[in-house]
């Protein structure tokens, strides 16, 4: 099988980007060579796939929240002990709020490096339990400041259990919020940003929560390019240690980079997705979801 990558004319029918065929060998070495398709296997994990981390697969002494998709682990932070990331909330990877003093008691991701100002794409769905605080809290991300190096993204928790997020360049740009608050018990977020088109969209519990199912506009050109790693409970990377952030209890966590020509899933197939991890939070994403 074949996943053209472009619009693509083959014995006279027409074939869109991003159409699965079947094709005998010949024709298919020979559209793959021209650059027109890739090979396309249906039951292969999606290839852009940067964390997919599952509590439910862990055991009380595994020493990171383990990365299913590949290698990119979640670290503890120096002042976060196992027993501390596992027996906190049994069944999820914990993070201590960082504003007791024990500043990199956070999850670190390696770098994701989004490049928003490029066109590429973010996905990220997250299950879990968080309290808000008093203000509003930095509760996961890269970006913390104007400066190159701190820039990127960084996703809020309000006073009222809201949901936003901010991509931090040499301005910030900040996205709509959540319908509807996550705070208290267990509750799913997504949040997806197209720099290619200069869209957003949040969901809260697999509802979308813009209007007319359909993506907002977001400022395009943000450069959010950084070496940062990306950090779960904060969004300061260990270099840049601070007591701002929260406490939070992840039962999931994924996050896919798309390359900018990647056609940006619609919400529905989105919604479609995300309600699927829901159901199963453990299942990776195959490459034939979208």
């Amino acid at each position: 099988m074949i996943r053209f990558l472009n619009d693509t004319t083959v014995a006279g029918y027409l074939y869109g980007k991003g159409t699965v065929a079947s094709f005998d060998k010949g024709v298919v070495d020979e559209l793959v060579a021209l650059g027109s398709a890739e090979t396309y296997d249906p039951g292969a994990l999606h290839p852009y796939y940067h964390f997919h981390g599952f509590a439910g697969n862990q055991v009380a002494d595994d020493d990171k929240f383990n990365d299913l998709a590949g290698l990119n682990h979640a670290c503890r932070g120096a002042n976060l002990s196992v027993s501390q990331l596992w027996t906190t909330n049994s069944g999820y990877a914990s993070t201590i709020d960082p504003a007791s003093g024990a500043t990199d008691s956070v999850l670190r991701i390696p770098n994701l490096n989004f490049d928003y100002a490029s066109g590429e794409k973010l996905i990220i769905w997250w299950l879990g339990k968080v309290t808000a605080e008093s203000s509003s809290a930095r509760m996961m991300g890269d970006g913390y400041g104007a400066a190159a190096g701190q820039r990127g993204i960084r996703i809020f928790l309000s006073a009222t259990g809201i949901i936003s997020f901010a991509l931090a360049g040499a301005t910030d740009v900040y996205s709509g919020s959540a319908h509807k608050s996550i705070s208290g018990g267990l509750h799913s977020f997504a949040i997806v940003v197209d720099g290619t088109a200069g869209r957003q969209g949040i969901w809260v519990d697999e509802e979308y929560a813009f209007y007319n199912a359909t993506y907002a506009a977001l400022t395009r050109g943000i450069d959010t390019r950084n070496s940062n790693t990306f950090n779960i409970g904060s969004v300061y990377p260990a270099s840049a240690n601070s007591s701002v952030g929260i406490a939070t209890a992840t039962r999931a966590l994924a996050i896919l980079r798309l390359p900018s020509d990647y056609t940006m899933p619609s919400v529905g197939t989105l919604t479609r997705v995300f309600q699927q991890l829901r159901s199963n939070p453990g299942k990776l994403i195959l490459a034939s979801a979208f």
